[in-house]
């Protein structure tokens, strides 16, 4: 049987790295996780187990706390760059012909304390993380930033009606239903060179805008209004991915109980759901 090795990488997953930086008047927190892949000529491992053209991944480890002690940190796009330009410009690896770094940060709050954001003090954000993934080959960069595991919640201006119906179906007409979903976007940054918290403050300020006020006759039309606030938002960026789970309520039946449900009491379920992808790009 004639087989050959079409592509390889390798590198460390889930680096865990939380910097403070101690400034004269607050200090800053940064906590992210880090995955770095390494992609090249490495064929001569995979094959004959030969090492000498391997940078350890225990040394990529080592790497991403080394240079975060001289970064600034101040947005995971600017940190992921910096990763990937070390990476491809390693004097040992000539052989590496990309570098792929993906940095999910943790949402962190300052307390308030006396009606004023303590200095050091902090509460979590939840699960909610700010993304970038960066890919640097010898000739090309792309960017992406984004957001993952941001859940939101509205009570009403929700409907889903006037569906296909086949014999297998059963779900009902509803204007008037519960919108819960965990929201992961992605962009695609237009340059290399951005005011990359900004950018993600104002795409995300968007999304959230978007999803309170819009009323939804389903899903899909609200991750479409979704991604045109985005990009209204921002000249930064080309297009947006969005990817919105469904995560039902189910109302209770409480007329076994001799009571009536007036719309007010729900099961919230976590499987199965429906999910809802889209990508909307400038034409």
């Amino acid at each position: 049987m004639n087989v050959q090795l079409s592509e390889n990488a390798y590198g460390k997953s889930q680096v865990r790295l939380t910097k403070v930086t101690r400034l004269p008047d607050r200090h800053e927190l940064k906590e992210i996780s880090a995955d770095i892949l390494l992609a090249g000529q490495f064929d001569a491992c995979y094959l004959t187990g030969d090492n000498s053209g391997v940078l350890p991944t225990d040394t990529i480890k080592n790497t991403v706390y080394a240079l975060a002690s001289s970064h600034p940190l101040e947005s995971v796009e600017a940190f992921a760059l910096h990763l990937c330009d070390h990476f491809m410009n390693h004097k040992q690896i000539p052989h590496c012909t990309s570098a792929t770094v993906t940095l999910r940060e943790s949402r962190w709050q300052r307390i308030e304390s006396n009606g004023k954001p303590h200095a050091w003090a902090f509460s979590s954000g939840g699960d909610e993380k700010r993304i970038c993934i960066v890919t640097r080959s010898r000739n090309a960069i792309e960017v992406r930033g984004g957001i993952e595991d941001l859940v939101v919640l509205k009570t009403t201006d929700s409907g889903f009606v006037d569906f296909i119906r086949d014999p297998f179906t059963t779900l009902v007409d509803t204007t008037d239903r519960i919108f819960a979903t965990t929201i992961r976007a992605t962009w695609k940054y237009a340059g290399h060179h951005q005011e990359w918290s900004q950018v993600y403050d104002r795409i995300r300020t968007a999304i959230l805008e978007t999803f309170s006020s819009h009323k939804s006759l389903a899903v899909q039309q609200t991750l479409y209004a979704m991604g045109e606030a985005a990009l209204s938002a921002t000249a930064s960026i080309s297009e947006i991915e969005l990817q919105l789970p469904n995560q039902h309520r189910i109302a209770f039946n409480l007329e076994p109980l001799g009571l009536k449900n007036a719309n007010e009491v729900f099961v919230p379920t976590t499987e199965p759901f429906g999910m809802i992808t889209g990508t909307v790009r400038r034409s």
